[in-house]
């Protein structure tokens, strides 16, 4: 069966955390591809990119695809680079190119959350 699981986490850590990595897990062993939108998610620290390259590197190695979208720019440049460590053991100076993040679909995310903060001020 082909399908796209979408994931919208709130939290990566904590019981919300395990929840979703426990449905990211399952997600990646039933689906064809993965969709974590991490849109609701603050911030992403030190253990929340560990998962989220860990989940990179096993959808890469099973042939199948996964994508982050919301992703706050410093989170996804240090994703990228443990990504490309893991991959490229011998060089871990350059970052993966840009179809992992879908740059226009971002775009329109941030649009979304700060047409979201805006309406929360009203």
């Amino acid at each position: 069966m082909i399908c796209t699981i979408i994931l919208q986490p709130e939290s990566l850590h904590g019981s919300s955390g395990e929840t979703f990595q426990q449905a990211l897990e399952q997600a990646l062993t039933h689906a064809s591809g993965v969709i974590v939108d991490l849109l609701w998610v603050g911030t992403v620290d030190s253990d929340g990119i560990n998962l989220l390259a860990q989940s990179m590197i096993r959808s890469q190695a099973s042939g199948k695809d996964i994508t982050f979208l919301g992703l706050e720019h410093n989170a996804k440049l240090e994703l990228e680079h443990r990504i490309q460590c893991s991959v490229e053991s011998s060089s871990c100076n350059s970052t993966l190119g840009h179809g992992v993040f879908a740059p226009d679909f971002e775009a329109f995310l941030d649009r979304h959350r700060d047409l979201k903060a805006s309406e929360a001020l009203i």
